[in-house]
């Protein structure tokens, strides 16, 4: 019996656990490939397997710790013979469990990036090519113990082995050796060049690993290379008339060709290679493999392996080799534009050459949320616990570990402290490294502090200090308070400064090639009813000037926030809960996330709410006797006097300010406290042949 222990067991040793249909060898969840991308809450798997399903499956690549799962075949015919093949004592290390049809599966980590799913070995068997053993790499995921028929034999899933990528290399030459099917029909190259349907070199030596040249540009992996190993074929297939008939036992798939409406199948895929047997499947020849590049080509760009290299490019396929270091000897720290040089001034570029310049998104530190070269701010009230999670924030991307469940690379970090004495960083930190069970001697070279308080540095000093920053390698750069770093006599409030100091920052991390999280309060007042980029203090160009706007508001629940963001280089991220278990902020996905902290519960609309522009002339009343108040203040203030819903009373509110029943004006003084800009203030009484109480 699969139970919720055994599957929050896997969960914590860093597996992407998800419930499986059995007979379909496949996932119980719709969307399954977003937990390829980040690991499942506990509250996510806590619901999965209280509804006891039959199988359990673990998603292999990076998301579980760059976990590789080698998959014998054929009744695990060559399983032994592999076996025989490997170092005993490393073979002792790996955990192995049998199948349901006599196979094995055998798994472990790497200590680097693995690729794709890979075919090792395979055979001729009963007239047909099989394949015998391969691997279930990143974006795979196979079915496992204890679903029924599965059983592990050696070694604990709590305790996978993370083997060096010699020892890696190691378990699957000694596979390879084994292989005994003749070469596959030679293809195109998967990269940037390649020649025509009729004449279709190999791919280049090293395609996969060294540097290679195009007429795109220098890549460490070419797009194509990247499409064969990460690429989708199948809608493409799909939306060329292809129809998928379903999986053999081996697992190859079976398609019909376009135009033939019964009978049996046309071509096979065995996820990397598609073989078309039909004559009549133009364009593709019969008798020949394709790869999923080739499949790309010369269905979406007419076999032009060079124009289906370029899209792949822009596509995000291919990985760059590492720019030159930003010149940033001739910047300027001074902010709002002034002493701008034609140095300064960006490139007009034609759309074609933008997308061969620019073919690629800057790499990602936090999945979901924020890239190297780009900005992010962190809107919270005044203490709500905003530096325990910016040092949590930092502690996840110096280990390579996911934050609130959004996975982030490693690298080195930075926090600018305004607010903190040294004293209070270096006992703070320790505690949140110690609930988070790493050993601080892991991160002690990983993560840097500058406490600046009593110092008062501003954001224009660090342009005197890129150099010297440079060869700490840094990946993310927190400044916390942001507003302690504004420059001597600026204002928040004037959105030209603003948009002025945010464009120096952006020249500060394109020169660092890193990452910038601002951290900045809330203004005052309920914040439970504004819009996501409305909440801040200061001039609105802060959240429209970063690339990532995320803040804090309080939840109903005592202890708890939601957290909410506004991204613009990624999907939109869903609203998190978080709950306060000191030291650490931690996701909560029981909560509601609508249920904020002072927004008012509006009762259903109903007919008997009076019309708005009748009842604007009687909203001098609600004002008789008050003092001025901000406009969201009055239109509660109205919906609470008459009892009638949010969205009447703001209508009436509206109704009245453009008829003149009450003003709303920018006050020269306005009450101590305030931050907002206009006030409803009394009005007098309008003589339209009756007074305001004529209705």
């Amino acid at each position: 019996m699969i139970t919720v222990e055994t599957a929050m067991a896997y969960l914590a040793a860093g597996l992407s656990v998800l419930p499986a249909i059995k007979a379909e060898k496949r996932p119980s969840v719709g969307a399954w490939k977003t937990w390829a991308g980040r690991l499942p809450s506990e509250y996510e798997v806590k619901a999965w397997f209280g509804n006891h399903p039959d199988g359990v499956c673990i998603v292999a690549g990076s998301v579980s710790g760059n976990l590789e799962c080698m998959d014998f075949d054929n009744h695990g015919e060559l399983y032994e013979g592999w076996k025989a093949k490997v170092d005993p004592g490393l073979f002792s290390r790996l955990v192995v469990e049998t199948t349901p049809s006599g196979g094995y599966h055998v798994l472990y980590r790497s200590a680097a990036r693995i690729e794709g799913n890979l075919k090792l070995a395979r055979g001729e068997r009963n007239a047909k090519l099989a394949t015998l053993i391969e691997t279930r790499g990143e974006g795979g995921l196979f079915l496992c113990s204890p679903t029924s028929g599965y059983t592990a034999i050696q070694g604990e899933f709590a305790h996978i082995p993370t083997l060096t990528e010699v020892e890696r290399e190691q378990l699957l030459s000694a596979a390879r050796e084994l292989n005994e099917a003749r070469e596959a029909p030679k293809s195109a190259p998967c990269g940037v060049s390649g020649g025509g349907a009729g004449d279709q070199p190999a791919p280049a030596a090293g395609a996969n690993t060294g540097a290679v040249s195009g007429d795109g540009g220098d890549f460490l992996t070419r797009p194509g290379d990247d499409f064969c190993q990460r690429g989708e074929i199948r809608p493409i297939l799909e939306s060329h008339g292809w129809q998928f008939l379903g999986s053999k036992p081996d697992g190859n798939e079976l398609w019909r060709r376009p135009g033939k409406e019964s009978g049996g199948h046309s071509a096979t895929f065995d996820g990397n290679v598609f073989y078309v047997f039909s004559s009549n499947a133009a364009p593709f020849e019969s008798e020949r493999g394709y790869s999923r590049f080739q499949v790309y080509a010369t269905l979406e760009c007419g076999g032009d392996y060079t124009r289906a290299a370029r899209e792949l490019l822009g596509k995000g396929y291919g990985q760059s080799l590492p720019e030159k270091p930003v010149d940033f000897s001739g910047l300027s720290a001074t902010v709002g534009g002034q002493g701008r040089t034609d140095a300064n001034v960006p490139a007009i570029l034609p759309l074609g050459e933008l997308v061969e310049r620019y073919p690629k998104m800057k790499p990602v530190l936090i999945h979901g949320f924020l890239r190297r070269g780009e900005t992010m701010n962190i809107i919270a009230p005044p203490k709500t616990g905003k530096s325990w999670l910016v040092t949590d924030l930092a502690l996840s991307v110096a280990t390579g570990t996911p934050w609130f469940g959004f996975p982030c690379e490693k690298g080195k970090v930075l926090i600018i402290d305004n607010e903190l004495h040294p004293e209070t960083s270096a006992n703070r930190i320790p505690k949140v490294v110690a609930a988070r069970g790493i050993d601080i001697k892991k991160v002690r070279n990983d993560i840097y502090v500058e406490n600046q308080r009593g110092r008062l540095g501003n954001i224009e000093d660090l342009a005197n200090r890129i150099e010297t920053l440079k060869p700490y390698g840094f990946r993310l750069v927190i400044i916390d308070a942001f507003y302690r770093a504004m420059p001597k006599g600026t204002d928040e409030n004037d959105n030209g400064t603003v948009a002025g100091i945010y464009n120096l920052i952006d020249k500060y991390a394109a020169a660092l090639d890193c990452a910038f999280v601002l951290i900045h309060h809330t203004s005052k007042g309920n914040q439970s009813l504004k819009a996501v980029t409305d909440v801040g203090a200061g001039a609105g160009s802060q959240s429209r000037a970063s690339d990532t706007h995320v803040i804090l508001r309080r939840h109903k629940e005592q202890g708890c926030v939601v957290m909410e963001s506004v991204v613009r280089s990624f999907p939109s991220v869903g609203a998190v809960c978080l709950r306060w278990n000191w030291p650490l902020w931690e996701r909560d996905d029981s909560l509601n996330p609508e249920d904020l902290d002072g927004k008012k519960e509006e009762r259903p609309s109903s007919a008997n709410d009076p019309d708005p522009s009748v009842l604007a002339r009687r909203l001098s009343e609600v004002v008789k006797d008050d003092p001025p108040m901000v406009k969201g203040a009055f239109i509660e203030a109205v919906r609470t006097f008459y009892g009638i819903t949010q969205k009447t009373a703001k209508l009436a509110v509206e109704s009245a300010i453009a008829e003149g029943y009450v003003k709303c004006e920018r006050l020269a003084h306005p009450p101590e406290g305030q931050h907002a800009a206009k006030f409803i203030v009394k009005g007098e009484v309008r003589m339209d042949g009756s007074d305001d109480d004529s209705d």
